[in-house]
């Protein structure tokens, strides 16, 4: 298969390392992204993390800056460096404060378990951060759980000319799976903070990692990611950051192939940074790992104040024109037409169209697959269950016994998105660049998925109806 030079690649990773939790922060028309550097060295998750930075003007070119925030050694709170924030402060320096934790080290562990700690770093240039050992703090004692406390996220309140740091929590003396929460500590110079007390608290998750928070209009958003019921990221909605916060009906902003995302604005628009993770050994019937490549979505708000996300248009504006093909598809059982081999890198394009009175049992597109159409990617939309989702073949060992192949397993786990299909029509873009793709369906909801196999198939299909599929084609990328 074809293969994207480096430096043309959308999708960023570092070149020795994988990309986990993204830290974006936006100055003088710059987004510096700073992330989560795991090398894999050894089966520890993270293991010995530190902070590297990647910058970009458009999410297209991308300038490696380096490690910016090293990992402490074995004798300090910080042999790991996990998630954070960067804010500038009103004596113009640059402050990044983030989550330490030293597992090798018994000094920084209770109960058998290593501690985190909340440190704090400044920096005149965002790229030469000096620590501040001596600020360091964690969890206050009998309210939350020590091993627990970590992803501080600072803004500064305008109303009470405060600054504010959220944390990832979990509350003392509670149920495990329901016990974590936001915290919320208060600061008027960034340097000393007042003792921390919950700030959201749903009992719903075992914790809400990487929490961010912003305003758009009359709406406040927190957003966090959790493993407990789902491997996603959601949102709140609020009017005062007193809440009450408002839970969504679509409360994601993508499915399991996207995590940790956390926002940055240029101003305009706001941006949605996560990482899309990689399959171990790549093997898609083993499981998804910790950390993978940079992905970023535009996020925005609906009428309704809901968060909605689409394709940014600096990534969008790099692709040429289609040639936009017309294709018809009916059947009472299964009808499929190729339409176009699939590039290594392209964004596909097509509006579809389906009978909304006798609506078709499902349809969708199909690509990676083989020349027999047996193997492959699909995703499927379900007027039905009123949603879309990611299904592959095979789902499991096809040489084997007929009840491991998979049969009981209708889509692939958490790769499921809301969506009302009522009206009879909707338009989809799959931004494809090797084994990572996102599709994205009317401009609001995304999928992002990453892939083991990579063929050069790719059609349309519907089950028990009629489809058309108008302007359907492949955008190629035109200039760098």
């Amino acid at each position: 298969m074809d293969q994207i030079a480096r430096d043309q690649k959308i999708f960023y990773k570092p070149t020795e390392a994988w990309f986990g939790d993204a830290i974006p922060f936006w100055d003088h028309g710059t987004f510096y992204i700073y992330y989560l550097y795991d090398e894999r060295k050894t089966p520890v998750t993270a293991d010995h993390t530190s902070w590297h930075l990647v910058s970009t003007k458009d999410f297209v070119h991308w300038e490696e800056q380096g490690e910016a925030l090293p990992a402490g050694g074995d004798n300090d709170c910080d042999q790991a460096c996990y998630t954070g924030s960067v804010i500038k402060g009103k004596d113009g320096f640059f402050h990044l404060f983030y989550t330490g934790q030293n597992p090798v080290n018994a000094q920084f562990g209770q109960d058998g378990k290593a501690l985190q700690y909340i440190l704090h770093a400044t920096s005149k240039d965002l790229k030469h951060w000096e620590k501040h050992y001596d600020t360091a703090f964690m969890a206050p004692a009998g309210k939350f759980e020590p091993h627990d406390w970590r992803d501080p996220f600072v803004f500064f309140e305008e109303e009470t000319g405060q600054y504010c740091m959220l944390l990832a929590a979990r509350l003392r003396d509670k149920s495990l799976r329901k016990s974590g929460c936001v915290a919320v500590c208060h600061s008027q110079d960034l340097w000393s903070w007042e003792e921390a007390e919950v700030f959201y608290a749903p009992e719903q998750y075992f914790t809400h990692e990487c929490p961010d928070l912003f305003r758009e209009g009359e709406w406040w958003y927190l957003l966090y990611s959790t493993f407990t019921t789902k491997f996603l990221t959601h949102y709140r909605k609020s009017r005062s950051l007193q809440g009450p916060w408002k839970q969504t009906k679509d409360d994601a902003l993508d499915a399991r192939g996207m995590y940790a995302v956390k926002t940055a604005s240029d101003g305009k628009k706001r941006y949605g940074f996560g990482w899309i993770p990689t399959w171990h050994e790549k093997n898609e019937l083993s499981w998804l790992e910790w950390g993978g490549a940079l992905a970023v979505h535009e996020v925005y708000a609906l009428e309704n104040g809901d968060l909605a996300v689409r394709l940014p248009d600096p990534i969008e504006r790099i692709f040429g024109e289609s040639k936009g093909s017309r294709i018809s598809l009916q059947s009472d059982n299964t009808a499929s037409a190729v339409f176009d081999d699939l590039p290594a890198q392209g964004l596909l394009e097509a509006e579809l169209e389906w009978d909304k009175e006798e609506m078709p049992i499902d349809f969708g597109i199909a690509f990676q697959e083989d020349e027999d159409s047996d193997e492959g990617y699909f995703f499927r939309f379900e007027p039905g269950y009123c949603r879309f989702v990611l299904d592959r073949w095979p789902r499991g060992d096809i040489y084997g016994e007929q009840h491991r192949m998979g049969g009981d397993i209708p889509f692939v786990p958490a790769f499921e998105r809301p969506f009302d299909l009522k009206s009879g029509r909707l338009s989809v873009k799959l931004l494809l660049e090797e084994d990572i793709c996102i599709l994205y369906v009317n401009e609001r909801t995304a999928m992002s998925v990453r892939m083991c196999r990579r063929m050069k198939k790719s059609s349309l299909f519907v089950t028990g109806g009629r489809l058309k599929a108008v302007n359907c084609g492949w955008r190629l990328r035109e200039h760098s």
